[in-house]
C-alpha cells in the first residue's frame, strides 16, 4: 500500500489497460494492476555487485543461498596491461578521432 502516488497509478492504468483487455480480463483497477505486475515480473532485471574478497561474501552466500542457485554469476578479473593498451589504441585510431601520431603512447 502507498507504494505508488495517485498520478503514478493513473499512468500505470493508462499504460496497462490495453494489455489487460488483450489478456481477456475486465479492466478493473485490480486486474490492470495485476497485468502491470505480470509485465514488471517479465521484464525486471536486477544487478548486484559483491566483492568476493574476504569473509563477507561467503557469509552472504550462506545467509542467502538463492544468490547462487537462482542467479547468473559473472566473474570479472583484471585485464592485462597489453589488452588495455590494445583496446585504447584501437579506440584512439578510429576515423572520427583523427589521431595520427601515437608514437610513445
Amino acid at each position: 500500500p502507498n507504494l505508488y502516488k495517485n498520478e503514478d497509478m493513473d499512468a500505470i492504468a493508462q499504460a496497462c489497460r490495453a494489455q489487460c483487455v488483450s489478456m481477456g480480463m475486465q479492466p478493473t483497477k485490480a486486474n490492470i494492476f495485476n497485468a502491470y505486475l505480470a509485465r514488471v515480473k517479465a521484464n525486471v532485471h536486477v544487478v548486484l555487485a559483491f566483492s568476493p574478497v574476504g569473509e563477507v561474501f561467503g557469509k552472504r552466500l550462506q545467509m542467502f543461498p538463492s544468490l547462487v542457485t537462482c542467479t547468473t554469476i559473472d566473474w570479472f578479473h583484471e585485464w592485462p596491461a597489453e589488452a588495455l593498451y590494445s583496446v585504447g589504441k584501437q579506440q584512439m585510431t578510429l576515423e572520427d578521432q583523427q589521431l595520427e601520431d601515437l608514437e610513445g603512447v
